[in-house]
């Protein structure tokens, strides 16, 4: 059974609170359930809408089948959504929740508790347990939550779409919250950031974290400031990282550059929207991969990682941290507005071992940019011996000294160059699932991992088997990663939320990769599971 609510209104109105006491409770009570969010840039006004899918067995996309109930605050609601509702689905008019409303305001002097009052009304549908829910609701809201019990009762909803609890042990989370827990195994101690959606969150957790942790976070007059706070917090001898969105990495360039010079370890989380320049600032999209790729003036090694699920976000954020130490390069997570908001229930195990930095102590001897064989040098930081740790964004020899020996510079070029190598060996390799003899393989990356995934569950289905890869690391690209999958001889399909095809040029550029079809969408919005099966039906027959 499937069962997918939006509800619909102007912001300020209570959508978003009905979304997260609705997920605490579905989660609290073992539900599967999948839930995001398309909300305007506005404070008040406008109209947001809040998607929940609820499911007796694990959903992690929107299914773009019709709803099977509408929750309307606005009369926009009725105009945008109600077209698209289940012959069999509820509509909860603007009149009714006007009702709700009104109760709120007589009944209880309260009128936010109209808000768990719907929350109530949508698990009676559901055929939650009403006591269960009284339960595991904060104090405050349960006779709120009663009450929506006894509106469904009175509006003969109570039921109707029947779904049993069925989750696991699990916990719930939203993409920026997997980060900032990923960040923080992975020991990052010092974040600095400048407020910018959809990237905000991530600053939101990991500064209430750090208050009983041995971690600080510094909210910077600007992203300027903010990547050269990380990079000096690196330099002391923390792990440190910076989180922002395209216009706010716009402003890193130099900073970026910096990290590849002083080969000072920084991992940046980039949460994609649409632009150019402000764009649709609270939609998503795919379109800086590009831009991430090429950050920063001159030459220097980097990795890009773009996790496609909550536990494959907080290993991967988890992992940058260890990588950019390991081999002194900035490392990016790529993430976007859709995977930033989207709340999930993972019943995977998440991982609690934190990885902290190594602190090596030397002697006078030290030569901080010391050539090796590997390209990666000593690294130490000041205070911890007698090593002098020279650091500088000019071109320097192996103790950091200023110099602009031509012969020097090619030397010293190389050397953080021939990192790449050491890269490539350590190169994440992509997920594979899907029928291992198929024609035909649906590459991706970033958030369209498991939206892709249970498309090609409904495909087979109907007897259509296809594969697909997801790259969790999008660069640097390697023949290991896809030697056991024989692309060269697939019909070969690439999913991207942007308009040029990003990922697919750097597959042909990287890896010779023929790629025959492309399915993109850029309209602000994520893909549904229904339009990505269809389309790639299309491309099939």
């Amino acid at each position: 059974m499937d069962f997918s609510v939006v509800i619909g209104g102007e912001a300020g109105q209570g959508a978003f609170s009905v979304e997260l006491e609705a997920t605490e409770i579905l989660s609290a009570l073992d539900y599967h359930f999948f839930a995001t969010k398309n909300y305007m840039s506005r404070i008040r006004g406008g109209h947001n809408f809040h998607m929940i899918r609820i499911a007796d067995h694990p959903v992690h996309a929107l299914s773009g089948e019709r709803w099977r109930m509408i929750v309307a605050l606005d009369e926009e609601t009725q105009k945008r959504h109600r077209p698209n509702l289940h012959e069999s689905g509820i509509y909860l008019s603007r009149e009714m929740t006007t009702e709700i409303e009104t109760v709120a305001r007589k009944s209880f002097q309260d009128i936010t508790g109209s808000n768990s009052i719907l929350v109530g009304l949508i698990l009676a549908v559901i055929g939650a347990d009403p006591q269960r829910a009284a339960e595991v609701a904060e104090p405050g809201r349960r006779e709120f939550l009663k009450r929506g019990f006894e509106f469904a009762d009175k509006w003969n909803l109570s039921g109707l779409f029947t779904i049993s609890p069925k989750a696991k042990t699990h916990c719930k989370l939203d993409g920026n919250q997997a980060l900032a827990l990923g960040a923080l195994l992975g020991g990052c101690q010092f974040m600095a950031a400048y407020p910018m959606t959809p990237a905000t969150s991530i600053m939101h957790h990991f500064s209430i974290a750090a208050q009983s942790l041995p971690a600080h976070f510094e909210q910077a007059e600007d992203e300027i400031s903010a990547i050269n706070m990380a990079l000096g917090a690196s330099y002391a001898g923390v792990r440190a990282m910076v989180a922002t969105s395209g216009g706010g990495f716009a402003l890193m360039q130099e900073g970026v550059s910096l990290a590849g010079m002083t080969e000072t370890p920084i991992v940046i989380m980039v949460a994609q929207r649409p632009g150019p320049a402000t764009g649709l600032p609270t939609r998503t999209e795919q379109a800086d991969l590009n831009f991430v790729l090429h950050a920063g003036h001159g030459e220097f090694p980097r990795i890009i990682l773009a996790p496609g699920s909550i536990d494959e976000a907080v290993l991967l954020a988890r992992d940058a941290f260890e990588l950019a130490d390991r081999f002194q390069i900035p490392v990016f997570v790529m993430t976007d507005q859709f995977f930033a908001d989207s709340v999930h229930i993972v019943e995977d195990s998440i991982p609690t071992q934190t990885l902290t930095r190594e602190y090596p102590v030397f002697d006078k001897t030290y030569r901080r940019y010391q050539i090796t064989e590997t390209g990666v040098s000593p690294m130490s930081c000041p205070g911890l011996s007698e090593a002098l740790i020279k650091v500088d964004s000019d071109e320097h020899d192996e103790e950091g000294k200023i110099a602009e020996d031509p012969a020097l510079r090619k030397r010293m070029v190389d050397k953080r160059l021939g990192k790449r190598e050491l890269l490539r060996k350590v190169a994440l390799p992509p997920t594979f699932y899907g029928d291992r003899d198929s024609e035909s393989v649906v590459l991706c990356w970033g958030s369209n991992k498991l939206i892709v995934q249970e498309a090609l569950e409904r495909l087979a289905s109907e007897g259509i088997n296809t594969a697909a890869l997801h790259f969790g690391q999008v660069y640097p690209l390697t023949s290991e990663m896809i030697d056991p999958y024989a692309l060269e001889s697939k019909n070969l399909i690439c999913v991207e939320n942007n308009a040029g095809g990003q990922f697919a040029s750097l597959l042909r550029r990287d890896l010779r990769l023929d790629i025959a079809h492309l399915v993109l969408k850029y309209n602000g919005e994520c893909f549904t599971v229904e339009e990505l099966r269809q389309s790639i039906r299309d491309i099939l027959r």
